[in-house]
């Protein structure tokens, strides 16, 4: 009798890990979103077995909170957590940036300028539904150009916690409040190798907007949505 091949479930595992953490990276779930294994399984076209594994992973890193029965919750971020997140962002990303400046790629500047060129589109067009994908591909393209994978790995983990909060620079902060433009300043500085100054305004692109962000806490010092933006989508 001919072996038959052990179907294994990791792939479906890492695919379903995958798009919830491209999600969250993103900012596609608003903080205080409850997440169903079940909804999650239909979106994803999987059972619920690797859509629960996914989540219990997440929640393990503290990036999900256990919510009821067959659920998680994306987690609310207070200033105080922001605060500490952004210390560390501005390190490890800063690094990455100083990294990208010496080790820069023809390849690589040729995918930050076409991500940087949509960002800009989009912006000017007001159209930002998709905006903050090509802003995590922007930012990872130039962490990825750094050549040190436990950076880049590490940087993921800190997003993966303010990534949902980052949904509440649409639209106000991107469209009206944004000043100077370090995405065009951080990549020319890559292009002529200038590592102090790709850190530079990496930096203060992060810090900036945890400034905005930061601007949004409540009474008790918990991110919200500007009440504006509440209104006009409820």
């Amino acid at each position: 009798m001919t072996a038959l091949k052990r179907i294994e479930r990791e792939p479906l595992w890492d695919l379903a890990h995958a798009q919830l953490r491209d999600a969250l990276l993103a900012g596609r779930f608003a903080p205080g979103t409850v997440l169903t294994l079940r909804a999650l399984a239909e979106s994803f076209g999987t059972s619920i077995t690797p859509v629960r594994d996914a989540v219990t992973r997440l929640v393990a890193q503290g990036v999900l909170q256990q919510g009821p029965r067959n659920a998680a919750i994306v987690p609310h971020l207070t200033a105080s957590e922001l605060a500490d997140l952004t210390v560390v962002r501005c390190a490890l990303e800063g690094q990455a940036a100083r990294e990208a400046a010496t080790r820069r790629s023809a390849a690589g500047l040729e995918r930050l300028k076409s991500l940087l060129a949509t960002m800009q589109s989009l912006i000017a067009a007001k159209n930002l539904e998709s905006y903050l994908d090509y802003h995590r591909q922007f930012h990872f393209e130039i962490y990825a150009m750094s050549g040190v994978p436990i950076l880049v790995e590490t940087i993921e983990n800190m997003w993966l916690r303010c990534g949902p909060a980052l949904s509440f620079v649409i639209p106000e902060y991107v469209v009206l409040l944004k000043g100077w433009d370090h995405h065009t300043a951080a990549l020319k500085a890559i292009v002529a190798g200038d590592a102090d100054a790709a850190e530079r305004e990496i930096v203060a692109d992060i810090t900036e907007a945890a400034d905005y962000l930061a601007s949004l806490a409540d009474a008790n010092g918990q991110l919200r949505r500007p009440l504006r933006e509440a209104l006009a989508t409820s």
